[in-house]
């Protein structure tokens, strides 16, 4: 599938790529600072570099479009136009979060945008996102879905039970690999034999491609192209983005499993600069503009935090809220 030279990035696009990107990367590290401050109970686990492929399904999907995201990738809600200060204050067990401060950091939704929710639990997410994409060819739509998970959950009973399903019934629905070559502290080579996740994809007869996570063209028109295949009702696809999480599994991994060389091999490669470097070089905004987008951005980002952290904590009443059997 040669999807870059389908799917040109307009100018508009591309500056709003960047406005969501670093919005995404400073969301991650303001994160990560309130929890070395202690601000933060519980655990946090960073999508730092991870960011690109949320605010491209951001940028590419359709309102009506479904997501069951990653549980790393903040940027796919921050994209879709989550608020930031309800997806903050969802972290920080607040009652103004997104599920009233009782789903957390990795257990967050938000069906007024399409998101289904994210979950800790591996593989959990692909029968949801299963259920989802045949609401949307049951009902006879133009929609689709989209599945966000780790390369630790491709070695689960979930993930080939819903690509075979998903094959069997030509459902709408994406999933998307972020292989960042770790599941927890474990490389690749040692959670599977054959370590091209994309290549899966033969055995249920579907799509199967494996892209460069940090090339934002590639990337851009292999979800793009994908997307499009799947309302068009030409099958599912299974997507591995090659990505790297710039820190540990949680925050506060020690990371003896891997080298500092590693990490800061993948850094230099950071898509944020290189979307910056694009814009500046192909004259579609001066530096000036940039600077002041990103002052702007930081700002939002500064109110968001402040708002998130006026909320005050849930009644013990809303523990139970929502949760099967309680009133049983």
């Amino acid at each position: 599938m040669n999807s870059t030279q389908k799917h040109v990035i307009e100018s508009e696009s591309l500056i709003n790529i960047y406005r969501n990107l670093y919005f995404a990367r400073r969301f991650e590290e303001t994160l990560s600072d309130m929890f070395r401050r202690g601000e933060i109970d519980g655990w946090l686990h960073s999508g730092l570099g991870q960011e690109l492929v949320g605010v491209i399904l951001g940028e590419i999907l359709d309102p009506d479009d479904y997501i069951v995201p990653y549980h790393r990738s903040k940027s796919t809600f921050l994209s879709r136009g989550v608020p930031p200060e309800a997806l903050i204050a969802e972290i920080l067990g607040r009652q103004d979060g997104l599920c009233g401060g009782v789903g957390g950091e990795a257990h967050a939704a938000d069906l007024n945008h399409g998101i289904f929710g994210s979950t800790g639990v591996i593989g959990a997410g692909l029968p949801i996102a299963l259920g989802a994409a045949f609401k949307q060819l049951y009902q006879g739509t133009q929609g689709i879905a989209v599945c966000g998970f780790g390369d630790g959950a491709t070695t689960q009973g979930s993930f080939h039970e819903c690509l075979n399903l998903a094959a069997l019934w030509n459902l709408p629905l994406v999933f998307i690999c972020e292989n960042n070559f770790f599941s927890e502290m474990t490389p690749l080579s040692k959670e599977m034999k054959e370590t091209h996740i994309a290549k899966k994809a033969d055995a249920y007869g579907i799509l199967g491609v494996a892209v460069d996570g940090y090339d934002l063209d590639a990337l851009y028109g292999t979800l793009s192209e994908a997307c499009e295949r799947a309302r068009d009702h030409k099958g599912p696809a299974l997507i591995e983005v090659q990505t790297y999480r710039w820190h540990g599994h949680y925050e506060g991994d020690p990371e003896t499993y891997r080298s500092k060389a590693e990490v800061a091999k993948w850094q230099s490669r950071d898509p944020v600069q290189t979307v910056r470097r694009r814009i500046l070089e192909q004259m579609i905004l001066p530096e000036e503009s940039l600077v002041q987008l990103e002052e702007g951005e930081g700002r939002r980002l500064g109110v968001a935090v402040q708002t998130a952290n006026q909320s005050p904590f849930p009644s013990p009443d809303n523990v139970v809220r929502n949760v099967y059997g309680a009133n049983i």
